[in-house]
């Protein structure tokens, strides 16, 4: 009989492998650009002041960015303040990161779009992690 876990660890990969998007991971400006593929979901917050009156509920709720990641041997970690991008007009930039049976789960904030032109100006963008990334 199988386990629980063995359970849901098969599950989860099974939802990461038909949800997960390609994207560079770029640890900062220089840094040598990685392919991955990531799943990127919002995730319902309620925070402290919104707990109270429930009159409103569909209003209170707001959403938090966060992006999976497959831990592997080439990705043990994924650093604070580096970047994911999924193309010429969408990245983000990390923020806290937890392991969870096999993902790393980061928090994750929009980059503006004006950042972003910079951040590919100064990056190699003709590397092959780009292709198919950026248009």
């Amino acid at each position: 009989m199988v386990g629980w876990r063995d359970q849901k660890r098969k599950a989860l990969g099974t939802i990461h492998r038909t949800f997960e998007i390609p994207a560079v991971y770029l640890t900062h400006t220089a840094g040598t650009p990685m392919r991955v593929d990531v799943r990127l979901h919002g995730r319902p917050v309620v925070s402290d002041v919104q707990t109270g009156d429930w009159g409103n509920a569909a209003s209170l709720i707001d959403t938090a960015t966060r992006i999976v990641f497959q831990k592997t041997d080439a990705l043990t970690e994924v650093l604070t303040n580096a970047y994911v991008i999924f193309g010429n007009s969408e990245a983000y930039i990390t923020g806290p990161c937890r392991e969870r049976e096999g993902y790393l789960w980061v928090e994750v904030s929009e980059v503006p779009k004006a950042d972003l032109v910079a951040l590919l100006a100064q990056s190699d963008t003709a590397s092959a992690a780009f292709e198919g990334i950026l248009l």
